[in-house]
């Protein structure tokens, strides 16, 4: 068992592991831990699924893992049959081992250094991260500051648990198609008519892994993004981040002493639209010295009765 750090509310009570920065529970008023977890002594297979870790600096799927900067193309490592690097490839941020820099009650503060050339990206990279309790909402703060243009869009990934049923209500019009590879095709659609039409409550499609389009511009403060309802709680998402990634975990393991198996937990992501370095319509994911990647994102939870 790795160490763990917890903080809590009067209402909340929240467990993390300095490994990928993850979150390893959530529970509301005392009950069922909230998001999929099972310790590495047992399997490593949700922890190769990101389960509940921090991942980027470029969170999602890069075509090819070539991220054009100027006159220059980047190569990431590409770690899905050669072809994409998803969520900055084998050495991102959820393989990192953070630095504790603060603990207090309902606060926990870590810290990682990525360096110039990590992960094929340009700059030295320092990302501050920040989760806190009040009450029933669980904030995320995500800075990274760098000395040279690079691309930032980090994400936080926990799985809720959605076993005994949900429904699910997205704030987006609109989402980004993809190819057999999951990578955007570029084309923006309009959610209307499709299994991805989330503007009212329904449970999720079984296919889904695509990003919605929440907005094309950041947020200066959290706007709402989702709503999901499950067995034991109602949970609302809002965020400063345009785009929501939604994955429908068809393809978790299958850990039945942790109960954990496929579409037994869903994945809700506040990010940058994915391979946004590779289409120039998308919103801009490229951080720059003088202007530091800043997220919050906020998770609210009630009891679903």
């Amino acid at each position: 068992m790795t160490k763990t750090y917890t903080i809590h509310s009067d209402r909340l009570t929240a467990t993390f592991d300095p490994d990928g920065a993850r979150m390893r529970s959530l529970q509301l008023d005392g009950g069922p831990n909230l998001i999929l977890d099972v310790d590495d002594a047992v399997t490593p297979a949700l922890r190769d699924a990101y389960g509940g870790t921090i991942v980027g600096p470029l969170a999602n799927r890069v075509r090819g893992g070539k991220v054009p900067m100027g006159n220059v193309i980047h190569q990431m490592p590409c770690n899905e049959v050669g072809i994409t690097a998803l969520h900055s490839g084998p050495d991102g941020l959820d393989r990192m081992q953070w630095t504790v820099t603060g603990q207090h009650p309902a606060r926990l503060c870590l810290q990682y250094h990525l360096p110039d050339g990590h992960g094929g990206l340009p700059g030295n990279r320092v990302i501050d991260l920040e989760y806190s309790v009040w009450r029933s909402t669980l904030t995320v703060n995500i800075w990274m500051q760098t000395d040279a243009p690079t691309p930032a869009s980090i994400a936080h990934h926990p799985y809720w648990r959605v076993t005994g049923g949900h429904s699910l209500r997205i704030h987006a019009d609109q989402y980004l198609p993809t190819d057999n590879t999951n990578l955007p095709t570029g084309d923006i659609a309009d959610v209307a008519g499709t299994p991805f039409d989330h503007r009212t409550p329904r449970a999720i499609d079984k296919d889904t892994d695509h990003n919605f389009c929440v907005s094309t511009t950041r947020a200066p403060d959290p706007r709402p993004m989702a709503e999901l309802t499950t067995a034991h709680s109602r949970l609302k998402i809002d965020s400063t981040e345009p785009g929501l990634q939604a994955y429908s975990g068809a393809f978790l393991p299958d850990i039945p002493q942790a109960e954990i198996a496929p579409l037994s937990g869903i994945a809700l992501e506040p990010q940058g639209w994915p391979d946004a370095v590779n289409n120039a319509h998308f919103p801009n994911v490229i951080c720059a010295p003088d202007h530091r990647y800043s997220q919050t994102t906020r998770y609210t939870l009630n009891s679903a009765t």
